[in-house]
């Protein structure tokens, strides 16, 4: 890590004596479109275009070799991206009308790809460290994703395809791996994970399904997969290397799993 901040502050020293050009191409194609655009520093680099009427972008970026490329295609539609740091990415794409995407990176190396295709849908980002990704994206109308990760190479992962879902990932450590899929209608996935290598993976299928987790601690695996419909899932896990897996298929299942301590093993199958 400290060779990582060493060599990204000689870099950016060496940028500053030899070049200062920041570049920035918005191309706004209908009427009554909004873009404000703000670079400060050296080979911060901004595309954008907007296809439509009345959206509405906002791109700061301060510090050196940051890359947004923003698209919004349809009707007021709206994306802020703030990049702070060194060599910062975003790709924030939209089809529809009434999106709203935003991206937060403060950092080195941190990455967030955005995705969302149709009406009134929801995504943020936050990066706070080193060398994060977050790749999210959204097919329908009114659904919500929100990532937040603090520490350095952690990795979120989601998808929602169908109407009025919301997946919620939050991260601060080292090496997490966090996953959300959901296909259908009204269904809420949140995880935490607190704590170092942990991996967490939901997938629903269905309506009105709820995916809930927390992890604490290093090396734990959690899996939840629920295929139907009013399904719910509960795992906590507080310690070191702890397994939880549950497999629910059918309709209104409950899966409440607590494990604390160590190295504990839990495998959970319902259906009907």
């Amino acid at each position: 890590m400290k060779k990582l901040i060493t060599s990204a502050v000689a870099l950016m020293a060496v940028g500053f004596t030899y070049a200062q050009a920041n570049v920035d191409v918005t191309t706004q194609l209908g009427n009554t479109n909004s873009a404000v655009v703000n670079q400060t520093g050296l080979m911060n680099n901004n595309n954008l275009l907007q296809d439509g009427n009345l959206n509405d972008a906002t791109v700061d970026q301060f510090g050196a070799f940051n890359t947004n490329f923003a698209i919004s295609q349809g009707n007021r539609n709206n994306i802020d991206v703030d990049q702070v740091g060194i060599a910062n990415s975003n790709d924030t794409q939209q089809y529809g009308n009434r999106n709203d995407a935003s991206t937060d990176q403060l950092g080195i190396l941190n990455t967030v790809e955005q995705l969302q295709s149709g009406n009134r849908n929801d995504v943020s980002a936050m990066q706070i460290g080193f060398v994060n990704y977050a790749k999210q994206s959204q097919i329908g109308n009114r659904n919500d994703a929100s990532s937040f990760q603090m520490g350095l190479s952690n990795e979120v992962w989601q998808y929602q395809g169908g109407n009025d879902n919301d997946e919620t990932a939050l991260q601060i450590g080292t090496d997490n791996i966090l996953g959300q899929f959901q296909l259908g209608d009204d269904n809420i996935a949140d995880h935490v994970q607190i704590g170092d290598n942990n991996y967490s993976y939901s997938q629903q299928w269905g309506n009105d399904n709820e995916a809930l987790g927390l992890q604490m601690g290093d090396g734990n695996i959690m899996t939840q997969n629920q295929f139907g419909d009013r399904n719910f899932a509960d795992d906590l896990q507080v310690g070191n290397n702890n397994s939880s897996f549950a497999v629910q298929t059918g309709q209104d299942h409950v899966h409440v799993g607590t494990q604390i301590g160590n190295g504990n093993y839990d495998s959970t199958t319902q259906s009907n």
